[in-house]
């Protein structure tokens, strides 16, 4: 585990003592270590007014809040880190919020280091002997690939931890030990406390640095976790479907994200495009089908969203590619009937709604499913080579120009006529120019 000493580590270290400590010691036992990571240290021996002094002739400093004793650092060269004195918890009550956070220089990095999560994040590299400190036994455990809280309260200090660590068992392949998972049973309903940003940040790491989330999904229903997060989805489970599904609901959405580029929007896309079949579910002829489903799963995943207060973009993108999965591109279509499925999904969406289809064949082993793909590419790449006009921005012609040709002023009137231009193009691509479709303007006009 040796590394080089950079040259404020030098500093710190004339004066006290400085260790690595926690996600930065464990991503480089695990041999994941990147040089672009934000680092963890503790510093002991060193008040913060003399540490932030010495870390200010190297970069910028941040005191978060006196009491909790954490600099945020950025030195030179991008590089940033949360250099933290050591640090006690204090009970004021029974609650799980009731609690005092006291920074002292003078606390051992060991007590420090208990007060944390799981064992495997309970570690630190000491940069003046380039020994482990290891109080918990974490590496044994990472050797072992095993998950496990520190203590009986660790769920209880704070309920996040609960996704910290399903997110973690999903990144690392990590087993959660079995006292360790009837804890987060036990203290599940307590994520209702957390808000809603935190939580959401930690289904976002665990679908974004997991190779296969949907592990993390199914521990998260067998320890009745998924009921309290994202109910929507665990309602999903055993809801069988059709002769071209092999999975029920639940399993078919989580191998649908596995299968999805590591990509926030499409791995969201993909564990919530079927969330409304089980309304939708209906039997017809003796077959079981879910017509339109993908608007209810649409309406659902706005929803959920919402709900976790992501970016009204994102929303709009993975409810966007939810509504509209549900597509079926043959032979027969025409010209115009591709470049319509064009304005409709978005030229710039073209290969977004493509790898959820994708990912949603592979999820059902449907071997057919990369030619289909690759047709459709084929044949929309070809269609946006030749056609320049989609939408009303694509147009030669703007709202103004409609305003001054038709003789009227700002209102909808304008947008419909150009909504009715878009129509004209998609059908007749030649028509894209601003002397033809003028004449259609004023044609429409004597109408």
């Amino acid at each position: 585990m040796g590394r080089e000493i950079r040259e404020w580590e030098k500093s710190v270290l004339e004066e006290g003592d400085l260790a690595l400590v926690g996600g930065s010691v464990r991503d480089m036992l695990l041999g994941s270590f990147s040089s672009a990571d934000d680092l963890d240290y503790i510093v002991s021996g060193l008040n913060a007014e003399r540490l932030v002094a010495i870390l200010g002739r190297y970069g910028k400093t941040d005191l978060v809040g006196r009491s909790f004793g954490v600099i945020k650092f950025a030195a030179g060269g991008g590089e940033t880190a949360d250099i933290c004195l050591p640090r006690r918890e204090i009970s004021t009550g029974t609650g799980h919020r009731d609690f005092l956070v006291d920074a002292d220089p003078s606390i051992p990095v060991e007590q420090d280091l208990i007060r944390r999560d799981f064992t495997v994040n309970s570690m630190a590299l000491n940069l003046r002997s380039m020994e482990l400190i290891d109080p918990l036994g974490g590496l044994k455990d990472l050797d072992r690939r095993i998950l496990r809280a520190n203590s009986d309260k660790s769920f209880t200090e704070d309920p996040l931890r609960i996704l910290r660590g399903v997110q973690f068992m999903g990144r690392f392949g990590l087993r959660v030990e079995e006292r360790t998972a009837g804890l987060m049973r036990r203290d599940a309903p307590l994520i209702r406390t957390v808000s809603p940003e935190r939580i959401r940040m930690e289904l976002d790491k665990l679908l974004l640095l997991a190779s296969s989330p949907g592990e993390g999904f199914v521990f998260m229903h067998e320890n009745d976790i998924l009921e309290i997060v994202l109910p929507e989805l665990e309602e999903t489970w055993g809801v069988p479907q059709n002769e071209f599904h092999p999975d029920d609901v639940f399993f078919h959405s989580i191998r649908s994200c596995d299968m999805a580029p590591r990509v926030l929007h499409l791995r969201l896309a993909a564990l919530f495009h079927d969330l409304g079949k089980k309304k939708m579910k209906r039997v017809v002829d003796g077959r079981t089908v879910f017509y339109r489903h993908e608007e209810e799963s649409a309406r659902i995943a706005e929803s959920v969203m919402e709900r976790l207060k992501y970016s009204n973009d994102m929303v709009a993108k993975v409810v966007h590619l939810v509504r509209n999965h549900m597509f079926f591109m043959t032979d027969d279509w025409s010209d115009s009937a591709v470049r319509r499925f064009i304005a409709r999904i978005g030229p710039d969406n073209i290969e977004d709604i493509l790898a959820l289809r994708l990912a949603d064949g592979r999820s059902r082993n449907d071997g057919m499913i990369f030619e289909e793909v690759e047709s459709v590419r084929v044949r929309v790449q070809r269609i946006l080579a030749e056609s320049s006009a989609f939408r009303r921005e694509d147009l030669a012609v703007s709202g103004r120009d409609v305003m001054e040709a038709m003789g009227i002023g700002p209102g909808k009137k304008v947008g419909l006529i150009l909504e009715s231009l878009v129509q004209a193009v998609l059908d007749n691509p030649e028509y894209n120019n601003r002397e033809k479709l003028i004449e259609l303007m004023n044609r429409k006009a004597m109408e």
